[in-house]
C-alpha cells in the first residue's frame, strides 16, 4: 500500500467516524454534504484530518476539495 493509498483509507475511515457509518459505506467520490453530513460535522471532520499530515489545513479546504478522494489527494500535496 502506497502512502497515497494509506492516507485515502485515513481520509475515508475519518468520514466514515464522523458520519456514523462504516468505512466501506463512504462513498469516495460523492461530496461529504451529499453523503449526510453538516455543517457542524464538516469541523468535527475538519479536526480530524487535521492530524494526519503536517499540512496547515483550513476548514474551507473542504468546502474546495469535497469528496474522500479530494481530500486525500489534497492532503498529499496535490491540487
Amino acid at each position: 500500500m502506497t502512502d497515497e493509498d494509506a492516507l485515502l483509507d485515513a481520509v475515508r475511515h475519518a468520514w466514515a467516524e464522523t458520519l456514523g457509518i462504516d468505512a466501506d459505506e463512504v462513498p469516495l467520490d460523492e461530496g461529504f454534504f451529499d453523503a449526510g453530513g453538516n455543517s457542524l460535522l464538516l469541523l468535527l471532520l475538519w479536526e480530524q484530518l487535521n492530524g494526519l499530515t503536517d499540512r496547515d489545513l483550513r476548514a474551507t479546504d473542504l468546502f474546495q476539495h469535497p469528496t474522500v478522494r479530494a481530500q486525500a489527494t489534497f492532503l498529499v500535496g496535490g491540487a
